[in-house]
């Protein structure tokens, strides 16, 4: 075995030298900012028929309406993302579980913005349930920044998923910030 050394043209050994590390070139670290953020919104959602525990058909309406919002580049204060899903087999435990979905957001520029979001998980916090959605504009304003919502929602409304009448309407509030690198 020659291990450290390599053969010469001439068939005798060479210590070879100490490995040299390979040089990155030069970049700036550039970390992500900003480019929107909304941090007062609501959520309105509508199910018909009323959710409950076991499956079934069920379409879903409602708005999310996003205010107070900050833009780096200006312009952007407020945006507005309807809702109308029709599922052939819904259930209140589907509200929990992760899942991807796609949406609109209109701004008050009337420039829209598609977003691509995978709800990572919900957390109780006292008498709410805080969802997290991650993910990423996929094409419009803001193409190509990261998405981060977040709607918080009472836990009791969650109980009527048990009740005769099931959960016909929930509402809470709503975050959105889009992050990207200038």
């Amino acid at each position: 075995m020659l291990t450290g050394s390599v053969l010469t043209a001439c068939g005798g050994l060479e210590e070879s030298a100490a490995p040299q590390p390979i040089e990155e070139p030069a970049t700036a670290e550039q970390g992500l900012v900003t480019l929107v953020s909304c941090p007062i919104g609501s959520t309105v959602l509508n199910y018909s028929p009323p959710l409950k525990n076991t499956s079934q058909a069920v379409t879903t309406t409602g708005t999310t309406t996003y205010s107070n919002c900050y833009s780096l580049f200006g312009g952007v204060t407020s945006g507005n993302t309807p809702l109308n899903v029709f599922r052939p087999s819904f259930a209140c435990s589907d509200l929990l579980d992760i899942g991807t979905t796609n949406s609109v957001v209109t701004w008050n520029t009337l420039e829209t913005s598609t977003l691509t979001l995978t709800r990572l998980g919900a957390r109780v916090e006292g008498l709410s349930v805080v969802f997290t959605h991650v993910g990423s504009v996929v094409s419009g304003k803001f193409e190509g920044a990261t998405a981060i919502r977040t709607t918080t929602v009472l836990n009791t409304d969650l109980d009527a998923c048990s009740s005769p009448e099931g959960l016909a309407r929930h509402s809470g509030t709503a975050t959105l910030s889009l992050l990207g690198l200038l």
